[in-house]
């Protein structure tokens, strides 16, 4: 079934049930109904409720997180989701923010010492940052972090949110890591390679993008490569165990005796 029941979206944004509802019944969410009643939510949403979140943990009430973003996404042309705008909370006010200014988002005042100009209308002011050149709301490392999240509820969905934080910043290492392990997962051992050695050019000493392309080696049969790639992740007491297995596997008996005897003191230095 499509979108995100309300259990997999309050356990992903860590928020009540209830909040989650009434958000939804104030129309700020766009879930859809199952024919049993219940909501499914999409993306967006989720996206739109992180927002929220981090709205109450700045000390803004409830009830004009809820009254504020209602407000905004009425105002807004059809074609602007709330996830175009900058919103964020300064005090107990729901804001926009566009460059270094800052418009409440109930009364369309701008914040920081700036007064609106005459005969301007709030809605004239939010369809002005709504349409403005500034870059998407989200950031590579917003996109990242709601990879991670994903994995935890939606393992099938990460991988576009690894993909979009990329697209926006082609150097997130941990992105292309985080991708490249669900790729191995699957079998899809090519790009997944890519993308741990992508991570090694923009890192050689990234240490877990070493490791899993040591383990993708080994998957795909490329023996001496693997082991080559274990050698430079022996921070890790697994690199130890497995160089230990493959050096066992092509007959170097004393190195795998060495290997081992490394990885039992790592994990039990007494």
């Amino acid at each position: 079934m499509a979108g995100y029941s309300t259990k997999e979206v309050a356990d992903l944004v860590d928020l009540p049930r209830q909040t989650i509802w009434e958000l939804a019944r104030a129309g700020v969410l766009d879930p859809e109904k199952t024919q049993s009643l219940q909501y499914r939510f999409s993306f967006q949403d989720i996206v739109i409720l992180r927002t929220a979140k981090d709205l109450i943990e700045d000390g803004v009430r409830k009830s004009r997180i809820q009254n504020a973003l209602s407000q905004l996404k009425s105002q807004l042309p059809t074609n602007r989701p709330l996830t175009s705008l900058r919103i964020s909370g300064d005090g107990n006010a729901v804001v926009i923010r566009e460059e270094n200014r800052l418009f409440n988002a109930e009364s369309g005042q701008l914040h920081l010492n700036f007064e609106l100009t005459e005969g301007s209308s709030v809605i004239s002011n939010f369809t002005q940052v709504a349409e403005s050149d500034t870059e998407e709301q989200l950031t590579s490392d917003d996109w990242f972090d709601l990879g991670v999240d994903l994995e935890a509820v939606s393992p099938d969905d990460a991988p576009a949110a690894y993909r979009r934080a990329l697209e926006i910043d082609p150097s997130h290492g941990d992105a292309h890591v985080n991708l490249g392990r669900i790729l191995q997962e699957r079998g899809d051992f090519k790009e997944a390679e890519h993308h741990y050695r992508l991570a090694l050019q923009l890192d050689e000493d990234n240490v877990l993008a070493t490791f899993n392309l040591g383990t993708l080696l080994e998957d795909v049969g490329r023996i001496e490569e693997a082991i080559d790639a274990y050698k430079n992740a022996v921070q890790f007491a697994d690199a130890h165990y497995n160089l230990s297995r493959l050096y066992e596997l092509i007959g170097e008996h004393d190195l795998a005796l060495s290997h081992l005897k490394k990885y039992r003191k790592l994990i039990d230095p007494d």
